[in-house]
This record gives C-alpha cells, sequence and structure tokens, in this order.
C-alpha cells in the first residue's frame, strides 16, 4: 500500500455532497429572487425573506380581496387585472418599488368598512391613498 494513497472518508463525501446541494439549491432560489443573481449569497438570503414578506402580503391582499368581494356581491376580478397579478414582471416591479398591488375599487370598498372606518388611522391613509378628502367630524368650537 502507498503512503501517499488518500481515502476519502464517508463522511468527507457527506459533506461534499451537501456543500454541492447547499450551492444547488442557493443558485435556484437566487433564479427566483428579483436581482438575486446579481447578489453575493447574505444579499440573496436576505432579499429572499424580504421578497417572502413581499409575496404574503400580497396575498394576503388579495385573500381580503376576495372575502369583501363575496360580502359586498361584486363580481370577482377580470381577466386583464389576473394576468397583471401574475405577471412575474409586474411582480417583480411592484417588489422592486416595495409596492402591494390593490385596485383603487378595493381601497374604496375598505373606506366604507365599518372596521376600518372605526380607525382613523388607517382610514385616512387609504383615503390618502386613493386621493379623496376625508370628511371627518370637527368638534365644534365655541
Amino acid at each position: 500500500m502507498k503512503v501517499n494513497e488518500k481515502t476519502i472518508s464517508a463522511q468527507s463525501i457527506a459533506a461534499r455532497e451537501r456543500r454541492r446541494k447547499i450551492t444547488e439549491k442557493t443558485q435556484e432560489l437566487g433564479k427566483l429572487v428579483p436581482g438575486g443573481s446579481k447578489m453575493n449569497t447574505a444579499e440573496m438570503f436576505n432579499a429572499a425573506a424580504n421578497y417572502v414578506k413581499f409575496l404574503q402580503a400580497q396575498v394576503g391582499m388579495l385573500q381580503v380581496m376576495g372575502t369583501l368581494s363575496k360580502e359586498e356581491k361584486e363580481p370577482p376580478p377580470s381577466e386583464d387585472l389576473h394576468k397583471l397579478l401574475v405577471s412575474p414582471f409586474v411582480q417583480e416591479k411592484l417588489y422592486l418599488e416595495e409596492k402591494c398591488f390593490v385596485p383603487k375599487d378595493f381601497v374604496t370598498t375598505l373606506t366604507n368598512n365599518d372596521d376600518v372606518r372605526s380607525k382613523p388611522t388607517i382610514l385616512k391613509g387609504l383615503k390618502q391613498l386613493i386621493g379623496t378628502e376625508i370628511n371627518e367630524k370637527k368638534p365644534k368650537q365655541e
């Protein structure tokens, strides 16, 4: 048996395989995150976490829209709206600008919701979002 001959331990093989899988999955994640392929690993993981939060907010908003649409007996969103919502380009643009897609009609419907109306700060923000004047009752000055 040669002295210089190296034997690779099972532990080394397992570690190499683990690193290969981590690299593969990191590259895969980088393709899913907007701009991820141009980032180092730490930046990409941070961006991925933020992107997941953005997508969770978007899903939450769509669920609320669906619930209120049913309560208000509104028709479902148009096919064009659906295409916009699922477009990777639109989603990436919204994410990069830290925005979430919400139709103006939906925000208007929200401003008429009793729960929302009972929260002045939220109501004010929604009305500013859709560009309407706030009609709050002001106390009489004597």
